[in-house]
C-alpha cells in the first residue's frame, strides 16, 4: 500500500506504507551463503552490476566479479540484506531441547554462543586431564564426573554455610558440588610471579534461565589478620580456563608474603542469588 502527502509547494509525495506480516515457510539456506567462501551472509552484502553477490569478508579480496568479470564495487544489495535480517532458524541446540529461534547470518548468535541453557559444558578436567566430555550443566557430576574422575574429600558443601577448604596451589583446581543438586563449581588457584589468584566459578551457561550464585572467600594469615573477598556474584563458564582474571572483583589475590608453602586453607561460603 502507498500513502501520499503534500510537499510545501503543493506537489504530492508518494510514500510506501509498511505492513507487518509474518508467514512461515522453507528456504534453501545454501542460497543465503556466500558463493565464494560458503559462509553465511552477514550485513553488509555487496553486488556487481549484474546482481551477483558476495559477502563482506570476500569483498576486499575481489576486484572483478568471479561470475561475470564486471568490476565489483561497493554497491550494497539492500534487498538481500533485508531478506537476511528477517530470516530466523532453530537454535543449534534444538536437538538438545531448545525451542528458540535465532537470526540467520551470524556465525554464532549471542543466544547460541553463551545464553542458551541447553549449551553443553566441558568437563572441568578438560584442560588439566585432557578430558573431552561435554554435557548438561545440571547433570554432569552424577552422569560423568564421579565415574571418571577422582572426587576429593573437600568437594561437598551446603549452600549458605561456611566451609573450610584445603587445596594445593600446584593442583590448580578443586571441583565442588552438593549432594542435593548435580551442579559443579570450581575453585581455582592461578599462580603468577607476585602471588596467587583464587576464584570460584559455576560450570554452566550464561542463560538468564540458569541459577545464579554468589561466593565469599576468607583467608587467615599470621594467626591474626584475615583477607576477605566478596560476597560477589559468581561467573558462569562453559569451559574452565586458567587465564589471569581481568578484573579485581573476579578473584581474590594473595601476595607471596601471605602464603605458607603450597597449601591453601580458606573459608568458603556459596549462596544462591534469588
Amino acid at each position: 500500500m502507498k500513502r501520499s502527502s503534500e510537499d510545501g509547494d503543493g506537489s504530492r509525495i508518494i510514500q510506501p506504507q509498511k505492513r507487518n506480516r509474518t508467514r512461515s515457510g522453507t528456504v534453501d539456506l545454501d542460497r543465503l551463503d556466500c558463493p565464494i567462501c560458503s559462509k553465511p551472509f552477514t550485513v553488509p552484502i555487496f553486488q556487481c552490476d549484474n546482481g551477483h553477490v558476495i559477502c563482506d569478508s570476500c569483498r576486499p579480496k575481489v576486484i572483478k566479479c568471479p561470475f561475470c568479470a564486471l568490476p565489483m564495487g561497493n554497491n550494497r544489495c539492500r534487498g538481500m540484506e533485508s531478506i537476511l535480517e528477517s530470516v530466523t532458524v532453530p537454535c543449534r541446540n534444538a536437538d538438545l531441547g531448545c525451542t528458540k529461534y535465532v537470526p540467520y547470518g551470524r556465525e554464532k548468535s549471542n543466544h547460541e554462543k553463551e545464553h542458551c541453557k541447553f549449551s553443553l559444558c566441558s568437563c572441568p578436567e578438560a584442560e588439566l586431564e585432557n578430558c573431552k566430555h561435554t554435557g548438561f550443566y545440571n547433570d554432569m557430576f552424577f552422569s560423568h564426573y564421579r565415574a571418571y574422575h577422582l572426587i576429593k574429600e573437600d568437594c561437598f558443601f551446603t549452600f549458605g554455610e561456611s566451609k573450610n577448604v584445603r587445596m594445593l596451589i600446584s593442583e590448580k583446581s578443586l571441583v565442588l558440588t552438593t549432594l542435593l543438586r548435580s551442579l559443579m563449581f570450581v575453585m581455582q588457584c592461578i599462580r603468577e610471579r607476585n602471588g596467587v589468584y583464587v576464584m570460584v566459578s559455576f560450570v554452566a551457561p550464561l542463560s538468564p534461565e540458569v541459577e545464579k550464585f554468589s561466593y565469599r572467600l576468607s583467608y587467615s594469615y599470621n594467626g591474626k589478620e584475615t583477607h576477605t573477598h566478596g560476597p560477589v556474584e559468581m561467573k558462569n563458564v562453559l569451559k574452565v580456563s586458567f587465564q589471569i582474571p581481568q578484573e579485581e572483583k573476579d578473584a581474590m589475590f594473595l601476595p607471596n608474603r601471605f602464603l605458607r608453602g603450597d597449601e591453601l586453607e580458606l573459608e568458603l561460603c556459596i549462596k544462591e542469588v534469588v
